[in-house]
């Protein structure tokens, strides 16, 4: 058996995928407008307030990548109520307007990382350089997006990768956080945030931004430019780690799909740990034993900090086999645009 990846449609219209809902409408942004897919068709819905500097060099790629100016989050509850986060500050969007609600430390956070629970209060940390190590904040948005409160408070870490709802137990959250000695840990929460149970030693192989869920295990791609990476798991019942295949570069971004695989996309930064110029699609079927099935290559662009790092993120929400997501920036390719592809498992 072998995997097979092909794009089925390349998306100009939209430079970051970032939500399906439960209806399957997709929700996208480009520049500072917010699009939706329907029927077919993108259509603007909103606009998120111009902030400056970075919306003066919106005007081409490489100023744009060098400013940041597409960098935002968008989350729909089950509900129906839409979120939007951009330059710090956070939104209710409704009927073509934007309310402000409040203000978070950093940008935004990273792409799929915001959750949400049963009632649909939305979750998502904070994720900023944090030279200083303040405390870092989880929020709670509730479910009509009127009300809103730091859900806790972390100390002694850099910032927050991601807040995740486990498919397994719907009471529980498991939070990333990084990124480097004494910093790196796993950590699950039972009761909304009140405490947590925390994984790990703070070393690079707890370093993870996305984790993958199956019924016996929590799985994840390590995320480190400075130590080799690794596919890992650990077990749900006693906390034990098992350390898989090395990764040629690190991993931020992924998904599983309504059908059970999982998806998941190396990072080409810079570091010792970065051996290779290519980011991969990766795809496995238990969340630890890993095929790579296509690659972007990283742009021309230098240096890497000011133009990015070569990136491929995917929306949260449920996405089948047959039309996956990808949305790109500093690849070959792949930059500022997104792509519908299907991912298909066929007998050599």
């Amino acid at each position: 058996m072998t995997f097979q990846f092909n794009i089925i449609e390349r998306i100009p219209q939209a430079t970051i995928i970032h939500h399906i809902d439960e209806k399957g409408s997709v929700w996208a942004t480009s520049d500072r407008k917010i699009i939706l897919l329907k029927n077919d068709q993108w259509q603007e819905v909103a606009q998120f307030p111009r902030t400056y500097p970075r919306d003066i060099f919106g005007f081409s790629r490489p100023t744009a990548r060098a400013f940041r100016s597409d960098k935002c989050n968008l989350y729909r509850n089950h509900h129906g109520h839409l979120l939007g986060i951009r330059d710090g500050s956070v939104y209710a969007i409704e009927g073509g307007k934007l309310r402000k609600l409040f203000d978070i430390q950093g940008d935004c956070v990273l792409h799929g990382s915001l959750s949400e629970d049963k009632s649909g209060n939305i979750y998502f940390g904070e994720y900023f350089m944090n030279p200083e190590r303040q405390a870092v904040k989880i929020w709670q948005v509730d479910t009509d997006l009127k009300s809103w409160r730091a859900a806790a408070e972390l100390e002694e870490i850099r910032h927050i990768h991601g807040v995740y709802s486990d498919p397994y137990h719907s009471d529980v959250f498991w939070v990333t956080v990084g990124d480097f000695a004494g910093e790196c840990f796993i950590l699950r929460t039972d009761d909304f945030f009140k405490s947590f149970r925390k994984f790990g030693d703070g070393s690079q192989i707890w370093r993870a931004v996305r984790v993958y869920f199956t019924q016996d295990y929590v799985c994840w791609l390590t995320d480190s430019h400075i130590k080799q990476n690794y596919a890992c798991r650990m077990q749900r019942g006693d906390g034990s780690l098992e350390i898989g295949q090395p990764i040629d570069a690190s991993a931020w971004y992924g998904c599983q799909t309504k059908e059970g695989f999982f998806v998941a996309f190396t990072t080409i930064e810079r570091g010792p740990a970065i051996q290779s110029d290519e980011s991969s699609v990766l795809v496995s079927q238990d969340g630890f034993i890993w095929r790579k099935i296509s690659g972007f290559r990283k742009d021309f662009w230098r240096p890497v900090q000011i133009f990015k790092y070569g990136v491929i993120s995917c929306p949260s929400g449920e996405m089948s086999n047959e039309s996956i997501y990808l949305s790109g920036e500093g690849l070959v390719g792949l930059d500022g645009v997104s792509i519908k592809a299907c991912i298909r498992l066929t007998k050599v």
